[in-house]
């Protein structure tokens, strides 16, 4: 009907205004002045949807977060194979790293995630904590007294991949002589994503079967 407000549309443009708004001001140009303004709608809108601006920026955060998505869509048996586990920790992390790339938006967020403390990105990061700690539980009889850590090796991968996309995104140069700009050292780059987690699993059978 004309001129009736669409409620859900406020909603996305709202939610839809927070992601432009960081992506051009980064998260100390979050505010709810320029938020407001890229969408067109009137602050009112904002704490009668949202209750306020922290309940916005909780909507739009819990709808871009890629990891809680991405747990959520995984496809595992209840009980997976070492093999199985194996090959969904090296897609996740490879899928993750071209999602990462690709996605300036979420560059900022993790940006903003890592600067400073925020109780809304605290509470995302503890649900992602979890999410994660589940898919790790199922893999822990394969590392148990092998003396290798799987939870260290996916530290420092998440961490790598965080890190060089970021650094590729600040236009400081290459990382170790690897250019993620260019289609080889990307394609390298998924590879020894790969490689490294086969090394782990590895490395723990041969612990294990002495």
């Amino acid at each position: 009907m004309p001129g009736k407000r669409n409620p859900d549309d406020k909603r996305r443009k709202l939610i839809e205004a927070v992601g432009d708004t960081l992506k051009e001001h980064g998260y100390h140009g979050l505010t709810l002045n320029k938020v407001t303004l890229r969408a067109g709608v009137s602050k009112p809108m904002v704490y009668e949807y949202f209750a306020n601006f922290n309940g916005l920026l909780k909507a739009y955060i819990a709808g871009k977060d890629s990891w809680v998505t991405y747990f959520q869509s995984l496809e595992l048996p209840d009980n997976p194979t070492t093999e199985e586990l194996k090959n969904c920790l090296k897609k996740m992390l490879q899928d993750q790293f071209r999602y990462f790339h690709q996605d300036t938006e979420m560059q900022k967020l993790v940006h903003w995630q890592v600067s400073e403390y925020n109780p809304l990105m605290r509470a995302t990061c503890e649900n992602r904590e979890r999410e994660g700690a589940r898919l790790l539980e199922l893999a822990e009889g394969h590392f148990r007294s092998s003396g290798v850590s799987l939870k260290a090796v996916m530290a420092m991968l998440v961490g790598g991949i965080y890190f060089n996309v970021l650094h590729d995104g600040a236009g400081v140069g290459t990382m170790a002589g690897v250019n993620i700009r260019n289609q080889k050292d990307f394609g390298l780059m998924l590879k020894t994503i790969g490689q490294v987690i086969e090394w782990a699993f590895l490395a723990a059978e041969v612990a294990n079967s002495h």
